[in-house]
């Protein structure tokens, strides 16, 4: 670290950053507790409520512990043993490694990988139920919780420096696998969405498919913010800037903000799931397969929609559960 002056104030501009950020999430995991349980929710199935259930309530418990454990750091560094022997900069050499920071560490680390796995598992359900999309980037998340292992045994042992040394070797690679999985994942749902849009437009209507097509729907779904995030937090971290501490809190509480608003979605019966994937994909397949592979138009088999009101990402995925709304039956003509 070069200027532990920079460090200081970089520190302090991510705590404040994180606890605007903690109210937003705070906002969203009671939304997604009442969307989950109010009487008119007939998305979910009781088994996916309580999974979508446990799922927010341990992220929120993670944030919080993270949030709480960089204020009390802080509190300690800059008030409570300030006047120490070396002031600020040597109560850091020495507390760096504390218990309780690594344990914050960790818990930033358990969001991590909960949001990967939910990024994952959407990516499998946007793609078609297709094991050959993820099988990559499973390989890059397991390797890139071993390195995270090895990041936080590191980090925790006494004298160890999470933003110094051997911790820095591993901690890069680390990041550079997550960051990436990040990005090629938010890649691929963008492409995917992309492709998929126009048909679904087509089907439900411009209007009514807004909540499937629109910019702000692709930004949840691929969680385009998170791996933005996450390489403004890598440049500044593999060079050992002390500006990586601001953008790496700001990152740690998007790990929780991103899946917590795919969830949200999820609840609220505003994502994609598997019917409008499977359907927006036949429809794809027919214009292509129409007059030599040219798209001469889309033909729909008739079946009843609901807009926000389906399992479109249910990790239950109950295709018995029918849409119930207006239909629209186009022929060639029609869309040509």
């Amino acid at each position: 670290m070069s200027d532990f002056t920079t460090f200081e104030h970089a520190y302090y501009i991510g705590n404040y950053m994180s606890g605007i950020l903690y109210g937003v999430e705070l906002v969203m995991y009671f939304l997604t507790m009442q969307g989950l349980f109010r009487k008119k929710n007939n998305h979910n199935t009781p088994r996916s409520k309580r999974f979508f259930a446990i799922y927010s309530t341990i992220l929120f418990f993670l944030i919080t512990l993270d949030i709480s454990v960089n204020a009390v750091w802080g509190e300690n560094m800059w008030i409570t043993f300030r006047d120490g022997p070396g002031g600020v900069p040597g109560w850091f050499v020495q507390n760096v490694s504390v218990w309780y920071q690594t344990m914050g560490s960790t818990s930033s680390v358990c969001m991590i990988f909960m949001g990967d796995a939910l990024l994952l598992y959407r990516l499998f359900i946007i793609y078609g139920s297709s094991y050959y999309v993820i099988a990559l980037p499973c390989v890059a998340y397991l390797a890139g919780l071993a390195l995270a292992i090895i990041e936080l045994v590191l980090a925790g042992k006494p004298g160890g420096n999470f933003f110094h040394g051997k911790t820095i070797n591993f901690g890069t690679p680390y990041y550079a696998i997550t960051i990436s999985l990040n990005v090629i994942i938010t890649g691929l749902i963008c492409f995917r969405l992309l492709r998929l849009g126009k048909a679904v437009s087509k089907a439900l209507g411009r209007e009514s498919a807004k909540m499937y097509t629109s910019v702000a729907s692709m930004l949840i779904e691929s969680a385009a913010p998170y791996s933005m995030v996450g390489l403004m937090f890598l440049i500044p971290y593999a060079l050992g800037s002390g500006t990586a501490i601001a953008f790496g809190q700001v990152w740690a509480k998007l790990t929780c903000l991103a899946p917590q608003l795919i969830v949200l979605r999820v609840v609220t019966g505003k994502a994609w799931g598997r019917e409008v994937i499977t359907q927006a994909q036949s429809n794809v397949e027919f214009m292509q397969r129409g007059s030599g592979g040219r798209s001469t138009g889309i033909e729909l088999r008739t079946h009843t929609v609901t807009h926000g009101g389906t399992t479109l990402g249910d990790i239950n995925n109950h295709p018995s559960e029918k849409w119930a709304g207006s239909t629209k039956s186009l022929s060639n003509s029609d869309m040509a």
